[in-house]
């Protein structure tokens, strides 16, 4: 499971904002966010196994971000398997896309169910939205405002870290609201992403996959350290209003890593 909040419309200076937790195995190889040659104008961590990524942007004025988390199956579903390709690689060939509407038109219902169980998030300064294949192909559009998706539905309550998420990300919109600069913004929203507190259980409604996978309580932190598992890295993407974008990644856990601007 991932964390990622989005901030869409919040702030003057950034009106789209993309923050997000990449949970992984430790032991998987990867590269952290550098500008790619093929597609071109993309910039994004690359997955050294599979050859995709899980969270990027394209530099040419689009302002558009990509990110991918995995589903979990709804209870009454069997759990998908890793897929006939990678997901990695379907979250960077929708950044290679020449628009937004050209990626979802490209992904039916005959081309999701090669992947494994996705959260697909797509968003620019016009549109946001999450696809996921849970059931089908789902399209969900995003209002203004605050946004967090990990690996059920868009502002699902049903996940225990995601309501404690929720509120620590959504104190920091005043912040944003008064058009605040990144050197502000930036340790703001890193100890938000470094928090090792958990979810509060007792705020999630019954939920059988959770008690199949044993509780909660190891995965409802935002920043998690699970044995051979937790989280790997971090960013921050801020979109201004003319589509150029400034980013930041901590490549490792936020908790001890330290956020620095990427260079392309």
């Amino acid at each position: 499971m991932c964390t990622l909040a989005v901030y869409r419309r919040v702030s003057p200076r950034y009106p789209l904002i993309v923050v997000a937790n990449r949970d992984e195995f430790l032991g998987r190889a990867s590269a952290p966010p550098a500008l790619w040659t093929d597609p071109p104008h993309v910039v994004a961590g690359r997955d050294l196994v599979a050859g995709g990524t899980w969270l990027g942007c394209r530099i040419d004025g689009s302002g558009r971000i990509v990110g991918l988390l995995n589903r979990r199956p709804a209870v009454d579903k069997p759990a998908s398997g890793p897929g006939e390709r990678s997901r990695g690689l379907l979250c960077i060939e929708t950044l290679a896309a020449k628009t937004i509407d050209d990626a979802v038109d490209a992904l039916d219902e005959t081309e999701a169910v090669r992947y494994g169980g996705f959260n697909l998030f797509i968003a620019d300064l016009d549109q946001a939205l999450v696809l996921d294949n849970g059931r089908g192909v789902r399209r969900v559009s995003l209002e203004s405002g605050l946004s967090v998706l990990t690996n059920l539905d868009l502002n699902d309550p049903r996940c225990p870290r995601l309501a404690g998420a929720s509120r620590r990300f959504g104190a920091l919109s005043p912040l944003l609201e008064r058009g605040a600069e990144v050197d502000e913004i930036v340790p703001a929203l890193a100890a938000v992403l470094s928090s090792h507190e958990a979810g509060d259980v007792s705020e999630v409604p019954d939920d059988p996959a959770l008690t199949a996978l044993g509780g909660p309580l190891p995965f409802s932190k935002i920043c998690v350290h699970v044995g051979d598992y937790g989280t790997r890295s971090s960013s921050m993407i801020f979109v201004s209003p003319d589509g150029s974008v400034r980013y930041f990644h901590a490549e490792g856990p936020p908790c001890t890593a330290e956020f620095r601007p990427v260079e392309y």
